[in-house]
């Protein structure tokens, strides 16, 4: 008797498309958590920590995202939790941000110059959409200007807590790239809550 080979080419059953998917969310979930040993590193000033613990959670937003779409696509609970699990992460560096601008000091890592009025103004824009996308009822997933942005943080914190050589260096292109996240955050914003408009 003649058996036809089916398993190549065949696709992956729902058992693992959901198994998929509940890995990513848990990623996504593993990354806002995050937040709190940065910001806790970073008020204790160790510097490699700081930086190991934003690279890690920079990449569990690719490998999350790269989850989803091979489990189906994601779900609408996972749209709602990646862009908040990313602001949690991003709002550990710009608290403690926040912190130096207005005085406090540590050290292990370069003074970075970035106004206070620029971190808030910056922090405005993510509660906003934030708040703007709780109201949403599908979760309003990320679009491309907002994902570029994320990119475009995740990029500026990583030159901006670098506790390596040639801190000068990296501290004035963490500065440079602040405030095309800062441009980039705004658009972002006005652009999500536009295509909401009727």
């Amino acid at each position: 008797m003649i058996v036809k080979e089916q398993s190549l080419g065949k696709a992956p059953s729902s058992a693992a498309l959901s198994h998929l998917s509940t890995l990513a969310n848990g990623l996504t979930v593993f990354r806002g958590l995050l937040a709190v040993p940065l910001l806790l590193v970073l008020q204790w000033g160790w510097g490699w920590w700081a930086w190991w613990l934003l690279v890690c959670g920079a990449a569990t937003d690719g490998v999350d995202g790269w989850l989803a779409r091979c489990g189906g696509g994601g779900s609408p609970w996972g749209a709602r939790l990646d862009p908040l699990c990313d602001k949690l992460l991003l709002l550990a560096p710009l608290l403690w941000l926040a912190g130096r601008s207005a005085g406090a000091i540590d050290a292990g890592i370069s003074p970075i110059p970035t106004p206070l009025w620029a971190i808030w103004l910056l922090l405005a824009r993510e509660f906003l959409v934030t708040e703007w996308r709780s109201r949403h009822p599908h979760g309003a997933p990320a679009r491309w200007s907002g994902k570029l942005k994320t990119v475009t943080q995740f990029l500026c914190f990583g030159f901006l807590l670098w506790p390596g050589p040639a801190q000068a260096l990296t501290a004035a292109a963490g500065g440079g790239l602040f405030w095309v996240a800062l441009a980039m955050a705004w658009l972002s914003g006005i652009h999500y809550i536009k295509s909401s408009l009727p």
